[in-house]
């Protein structure tokens, strides 16, 4: 089958003519296959009700077997979750704690790559906080050092909500490997856009939502432990759906089935189900690799047109280190100014960590980028 090609994959997305979304690390717009695979679950539920709740289970598979080839992981080790924090939540609440217990991260996180750690003081578990360096950055260096024999787990979003900066995943994993320990990965603003190598790079347990990079619908998230990590967990978050012999609902054993479908306990969010299906096809018709080239190409586009309005860059763009998020200031208008403005002529972005965060995704096209030039010009003037 011939790969679309870029104009084809833009036809996947709503007319920019009127709203132009550059803030793809938010919650993003979702491209027709996604509308129309959601809208399609609507109705079968509309005329059918539940009866045919086999096909729905059915599109598990097709998801995880989609992920995996993103991921380089066994589909058997994906569950798919309510959302990202829901699977933080589950290895937070699940790891078996003593006190003095040791937790790294950063002091950039998003709150959800946080407070399940945090809530997690209460057993005795402490945090040990990674600052970045004077450009802003995180690199292995400063996460290596903070490891001690107290370390229990290290953990990281893939990209960094606010600045953008992109960890180094390989290095961070072979050093907790060779430390002996666990390592989890938040990829909900990397995920479908960069490589992730999960076997290869030696991560333990990974998190990610659809809506944002993958351009799903949210509610609606990927799961992965491997078997080590889930012997390891405590799983008392269960339902009748994550033990074995599940159907017999009559005969209660506490016996929970051996792969990641332990943690997919209940009825799921279909209509999403439904959506994240369509979004990975997406992908996977394109190319992930097409994608992160388009996402390149945009936000380096983006950056250039930007610098000469005068705008200064606060984000990594050295190879490994760059992502779609743009973290920029201005000096002579502040970023709420320019955001408000920018949202009256309906191209949007927002506001992180007190500067103009801007994602732009590589779907957008030549006349949405002469509306950009034209609005970021005027919401400067």
């Amino acid at each position: 089958m011939t790969p679309p090609t870029w104009n084809e994959y833009r036809d996947l997305f709503a007319d920019q003519s009127d709203r132009i979304w550059l803030n793809h690390a938010g919650v993003s717009p979702i491209s027709k296959p996604v509308a129309e695979a959601v809208a399609a679950h609507a109705q079968d539920v509309l005329e059918n009700g539940a009866a045919n709740v086999i096909d729905w289970y059915g599109q598990l598979k097709k998801i995880k077997r989609l992920a995996s080839k993103l991921l380089n992981c066994d589909p058997k080790d994906l569950a798919v979750t309510p959302n990202t924090t829901h699977g933080i939540n589950l290895v937070a609440n699940g790891l078996r704690w003593s006190k003095g217990d040791q937790v790294i991260l950063c002091t950039k996180e998003y709150p959800a790559n946080v407070y399940p750690w945090w809530a997690q003081q209460s057993k005795g578990v402490e945090l040990v906080w990674v600052e970045p360096d004077e450009e802003g950055r995180l690199p292995v260096d400063l996460y290596e050092e903070k490891i001690t024999d107290k370390t229990r787990i290290l953990t990281v979003s893939h990209v960094q909500f606010a600045s953008g900066y992109r960890h180094d995943l390989e290095r961070l994993g072979k050093i907790c490997k060779e430390a002996g320990i666990l390592f989890f990965v938040d990829a909900i603003q990397s995920f479908s856009v960069f490589p992730i190598d999960i076997r290869g790079w030696n991560i333990d347990g990974l998190t990610t939502g659809s809506h944002k990079w993958l351009l799903g619908p949210t509610g609606i998230a990927l799961f992965y432990t491997t078997p080590e990590l889930r012997d390891r967990m405590e799983t008392t978050y269960v339902g009748a759906d994550a033990v074995v012999n599940a159907l017999d609902y009559l005969d209660y054993r506490f016996e929970l089935l051996a792969d990641g479908r332990r943690f997919e306990n209940a009825m799921l969010n279909f209509a999403g189900v439904a959506g994240l299906n369509a979004a990975l096809w997406v992908v996977d018709s394109f190319g992930r690799d097409r994608i992160e080239e388009g996402v390149r190409q945009a936000s380096d586009r983006m950056l250039d047109l930007l610098q000469k309005l005068g705008f200064q860059n606060h984000s990594s763009r050295a190879e490994g280190e760059w992502s779609g998020i743009l973290s920029l200031s201005h000096p002579k208008t502040p970023p709420e100014k320019i955001a408000g403005a920018l949202k009256k002529d309906k191209i949007i972005t927002s506001i992180r960590d007190g500067r103009l965060r801007v994602s732009p995704h590589a779907y957008h096209t030549e006349e949405a980028w002469k509306k950009v030039e034209k609005g970021f010009s005027k919401a400067l003037s």
